[in-house]
């Protein structure tokens, strides 16, 4: 059994739930499409942290590398190293990146306040604010407090230096300080007056305002209960900002990216285009194909329309 948001459900309730939450929105992203009335749903990931993925489930310590989650991507490596709590990973940490992302963008300032009560900010992330052991908001808060504790490198060329070639690193710290949430009344008059606050590091700030990707919001929501669909749909709409002639990546290529959660590679392969399936309903006019040796990624439109924004930056 699993925890719904109103109390226990079975986990086949919650796919069918899933599936009707993924319909809706694919149909009002389309009806939006058509309409020059429709509000702005536009929101924005990190594309530091979607070239290559945080972990999708707590990792063992056998799966680190000095205490430390590395992901590879063709010459570029992400090195997270955890704070007193751990790696950030799963749904919480990427949901939470895009709101940080997303604000950092909407005030152009590193220092971030989530506004009004704990429950208003849970509203704002489309989850449940419950803290209790199995709670939505418990697992955020936790997952928050990971992350902005946490520092990555983020590595160009041969990370192992095995051929001596040339090697860039990029260290950096995602917060300066921050306060997340230590209230534990349950008294919303008290959560008034509450306030959390986040000063992000001048580096992290520069480049997630810089190198960012154009999202539409009610594909994030549709998506956010599966990290792994999460990941593709931001990938596949940094890739169309930025692909001009068809790109073949292979499977392992995909798995070194996207597959720490398979033990092998043909079950990350299933695994990956049943995601994708999901993906391309909310991305309906993206052009992915696939064949034995990988994926073919054909020039597609963007899925926030409307012209190029210049935030969006990097190779």
């Amino acid at each position: 059994m699993t925890e719904g948001l109103a109390g226990e459900v079975s986990d086949r309730e919650l796919g069918f739930r899933r599936e009707a939450k993924v319909r809706d929105a694919a149909l009002a992203i389309a009806e939006a499409a058509s309409d020059p009335d429709a509000p702005d749903e536009l929101t924005f990931g990190a594309k530091c942290l979607v070239s290559a993925s945080l972990p999708y489930r707590n990792p063992p310590a056998s799966r680190l590398v000095n205490g430390a989650w590395i992901r590879r991507n063709g010459d570029y490596t992400l090195w997270i190293q955890g704070g007193p709590q751990g790696i950030p990973y799963g749904t919480y940490p990427r949901l939470f990146i895009i709101w940080l992302t997303s604000e950092a963008i909407r005030t152009g300032s590193n220092r971030l306040s989530t506004g009004g009560t704990f429950k208003e900010f849970c509203r704002k992330l489309n989850i449940d604010h419950s803290r209790g052991k199995r709670g939505q908001g418990r697992a955020l808060i936790e997952q928050a407090d990971r992350l902005l504790s946490s520092r990555a490198a983020f590595i160009t060329g041969d990370a192992q230096l095995e051929k001596l070639s040339r090697k860039h690193v990029d260290f950096l710290s995602f917060s300066d300080a921050y306060s997340l949430f230590f209230d534990e009344s349950a008294d919303d008059r008290q959560q008034l007056l509450f306030q959390s606050e986040i000063v992000l590091t001048d580096k992290f700030f520069k480049e997630i305002t810089t190198h960012c990707i154009p999202l539409d919001l009610q594909a994030v929501r549709a998506l956010q209960q599966a990290p792994l669909e999460l990941d593709i749909y931001q990938w596949l709409a940094y890739r169309m900002y930025t692909l001009r002639s068809p790109s073949r990546p292979t499977w392992q290529q995909l798995y070194m990216q996207f597959g720490s959660g398979y033990a092998r590679l043909r079950d990350f392969r299933a695994g990956f285009l049943e995601s994708l399936s999901t993906v391309k309903q909310v991305y309906a006019q993206v052009r992915v194909e696939h064949n034995e040796t990988g994926l073919v990624l054909l020039p597609s439109p963007t899925p926030v329309a409307g012209p190029r924004l210049h935030v969006v930056g990097g190779a």
